[in-house]
């Protein structure tokens, strides 16, 4: 009825109770089965889609509790469920969840890249249950927790006059053609602070929003980049360069909104992420 009425309110003047009544139900249902079937806010109410499927079963078909037990007992043990992850990056992202749907086969998962401001609209929305980004979220609103760190790395075409090298110094860089990825990138962000704290300017001949746009444009020798080290796709015309007087890194953090981080499917991601020993994560 909260589904069908729109909200819990709705429903409890349907069904001629009080509202709280109402809350109290479904409130008992979820943490009876570990599950989650509403995304609340406010007074809005959206289905997860474990709620949907319920409502399938139920609406109408009063007698189908047997399906509908058995519906949640698989939810509640990971033999059924969706995940929706969005991240800045696919590495650590798809490293996380190879080991997730090792554990747990039967959750679907989707996967969709974009820009933080994106991810963070994403989870309000509950358009996604996870988010990796690449700054700390410090806000109650938030649940944030640290992943991984990866270097960042220079990259040139064969026939630039760096390309011999295995290491420069950022100072080397003065003056240099640059293909840069959007304002948004965290490469970008963490690249341009080490430019600024050791003094250098860079020549920006191409800002790009796609980190395979910016390799393909190194290729073509418009410019050095910068590039995750975990992002790098090898190639015979490219070289990676490290820098050797800065400490210039990307950092992954997990995030879900405060409220969320207890639902099953989201714990048990972030534990899985915390299972990935420290060695062993950024490492194929």
């Amino acid at each position: 009825m909260v589904a069908t009425a729109g909200g819990f309110t709705r429903a409890a003047q349907a069904l001629h109770v009080g509202q709280p009544t109402v809350s109290t139900h479904v409130r008992s249902l979820e943490a009876h089965f570990g599950v989650e079937l509403f995304h609340r806010r406010g007074r809005s109410v959206k289905l997860t889609p474990t709620g949907e499927s319920l409502l399938t079963i139920t609406r109408g078909l009063h007698g189908h509790q047997e399906e509908a037990i058995a519906l949640l007992r698989a939810t509640q043990n990971l033999e059924a469920g969706h995940l929706d992850l969005h991240a800045v990056g696919p590495f650590d992202v798809m490293e996380v969840l190879w080991e997730f749907r090792r554990q747990f086969p039967a959750v679907t998962t989707a996967v969709r890249l974009g820009f933080e401001d994106e991810i963070l609209r994403g989870l309000r929305n509950f358009d996604c249950d996870v988010g990796v980004v690449g700054r700390p979220v410090d806000d109650p609103e938030w649940h944030c927790e640290f992943y991984n760190r990866h270097r960042v790395l220079v990259i040139v075409h064969a026939n630039h006059p760096l390309a011999g090298r295995s290491s420069i110094r950022l100072e080397e860089l003065e003056g240099c053609d640059m293909v840069l990825r959007s304002t948004f990138s965290t490469t970008r962000q963490a690249f341009d602070r080490a430019l600024m704290e050791a003094g250098v300017t860079v020549r920006p001949v191409m800002e790009i929003n796609s980190r395979e746009a910016n390799r393909e444009a190194v290729l073509r020798g418009f410019g050095a980049g910068v590039i995750s080290e975990t992002e790098f796709a090898p190639a015979s015309s490219i070289r990676t360069l490290r820098v050797s007087d800065a400490e210039i890194f990307t950092r992954a953090y997990l995030v879900c909104l405060a409220p969320r981080r207890g639902r099953p499917l989201i714990d048990t991601f972030f534990r899985t992420a915390a299972s990935i020993e420290p060695d062993r994560r950024g490492s194929l």
